[in-house]
């Protein structure tokens, strides 16, 4: 494969596949494959637990025939910086190849082929067969965490969650008793955290990332520099909530920038601004209120029965209050009035406010008692904590109305540790050409401030090393 040179836009050194290495059970030998690596895609997700991927090979001797490729193959990678010298290998991961997704001749004589193989972490792949069927008392937290720990070998670092130590616990929910009904490790971990929310009905995650040095998190025993396993498989690992991602501050403090003409805008710039560029951005559909709406996220209400005692317990949600309530506990940075990014509180259908429609009823049945003194999964001590389910959900729906995806150089993002979780400040040029000459700042209000990164897709070329990155919000206003 090719180095990469360092380029004028491009100041920071490239990453590349320095070593892959393809392995199984049943194979006599290890197959080194690096030289026929094309691209690697590594993708980050905060709904996913486990990292997945694709990766592209060329084959002109046969070796994907010869060793009746199954699916259960392991490829080992060693991912470094490309220096002149070519040493120094800055992580290794290590991913289960499940299946060929394409394969296409690239010769005339028909005598070679590209593969294109779609790749999971080891503990996915694990957690997707594993079944669970077995009773758990504690809180959620811990759990998710046992679960994690015991039946897919990976510990969880928690930095994300705001806890001060490896005991403290910051999510809503009491200690609850329940029984995991035979689903699969990863479903039955995403099944818990769709029940953990923070006191203001933020959602949790689990999620992974790939193994680089982050030294944010002290939290106890769970730090985020990652453990043995960790940098044996590569990734590391993290339970996080929605509120201490939003209150940390944006990585970069230089925003990163696009305009029509960004590389030549950017062409006298000093070497470390240059690579703050946004290589290219895309905006998706957005804005349909009226999805929102029909999904209960803007408003809807909220019913409980208690078979055991006969009681119902009814609460109504409201999107704007929470969005409120977040503002007020400074989860939402804005100077002045809140100005969110969600839907129009002033808007009004036959003279009746948006709010008062209810698109939406949920209706729940649950038996207090059925463990005794202990909580089932859906219990509730504080009968107002089931507005909390409502509002998680919610809050999901509301940070994908409007999508953003920018193409940024990847190196920044890997040599400190940034992943899906974090904040990034972005600097896009608006519509108005106007702006500048009447005084206005020229950029998007909607697309430009501190965006929280929900996917993230590291691609690897011998050409270079750029992230896609689906960023989301829910303010509207850039402060500068």
């Amino acid at each position: 494969m090719t180095e990469p040179s360092k380029t004028a836009n491009n100041p920071k050194p490239q990453f590349s596949i320095k070593r892959a290495i393809i392995s199984g059970n049943r194979l006599p030998k290890e197959i080194e494959v690096t030289t026929n690596f094309a691209e690697l895609n590594i993708f980050e997700s905060l709904d996913s637990p486990y990292l997945t991927g694709k990766c592209a090979i060329t084959d002109d001797q046969g070796l994907f025939d010869g060793i009746e490729f199954q699916g259960t193959e392991i490829l080992e990678l060693e991912i470094g910086a490309a220096d002149i010298n070519n040493e120094t290998a800055v992580l290794n991961k290590r991913f289960y190849m499940i299946s060929i997704e394409k394969q296409q001749k690239t010769n005339e004589s028909a005598s070679s082929s590209a593969f294109i193989f779609d790749l999971i972490d080891e503990h996915g792949f694990l957690g997707r067969i594993q079944k669970i069927s077995k009773s758990y008392t504690g809180s959620l937290e811990r759990i998710v965490r046992s679960i994690l720990q015991n039946e897919l070998g990976r510990r969880v670092d928690i930095g994300y969650t705001g806890a001060t130590s490896g005991t403290e616990e910051l999510s809503a929910q009491q200690d609850i008793t329940c029984i995991i009904p035979n689903l699969t490790a990863i479903d039955a971990i995403k099944w818990l955290t769709s029940r953990i929310t923070t006191p203001l009905g933020s959602p949790y995650f689990v999620y992974a990332t790939l193994v680089v040095p982050d030294l944010r998190s002290n939290a106890g025993d769970d730090k985020g520099t990652g453990d043995e396993e960790d940098t044996k498989t590569g990734t590391i690992v993290r339970l996080g909530n929605l509120d201490t991602m939003l209150t940390q501050p944006a990585f970069n403090k230089i925003p990163y920038r696009y305009t029509p003409s960004t590389a030549s805008t950017n062409a006298e710039l000093p070497p470390t601004e240059k690579t703050f560029t946004i290589k290219q951005i895309k905006i998706g559909s957005s804005s349909n209120t009226l999805r929102l709406l029909e999904a209960g996220a803007v408003v809807n209400n909220y019913s409980n029965t208690n078979l055991n005692t006969g009681e119902v317990s009814k609460t109504r949600h409201n999107l704007s209050s929470q969005l409120l309530n977040l503002d007020q506990n400074n989860i939402i940075h804005k100077e002045g009035d809140l100005t969110q990014n969600i839907f129009d509180t002033e808007f009004r259908v036959r003279d009746v406010q948006i709010d008062d429609y209810t698109p939406r009823e949920y209706h729940t049945i649950t038996s207090s008692g059925t463990y005794g003194a202990l909580k089932s999964y859906h219990d509730e001590t504080d009968e107002s904590k089931f507005k909390l389910k409502t509002q998680s959900r919610a809050l999901f729906m509301a940070l994908r109305k409007n999508p953003l995806t920018v193409v940024i150089e990847g190196s920044a993002l890997l040599t400190t540790g940034i992943s899906v979780g974090d904040i990034i400040d972005l600097a896009i040029l608006g519509d108005d050409s106007q702006a500048a000459a009447a005084g206005a700042s020229p950029l998007s209000q909607r697309y430009s401030g501190n965006f929280l990164i929900y996917n993230l897709r590291h691609v690897f070329t011998s050409e270079a090393h750029n992230c896609v990155l689906d960023v989301v919000k829910l303010e509207s206003r850039d402060k500068r």
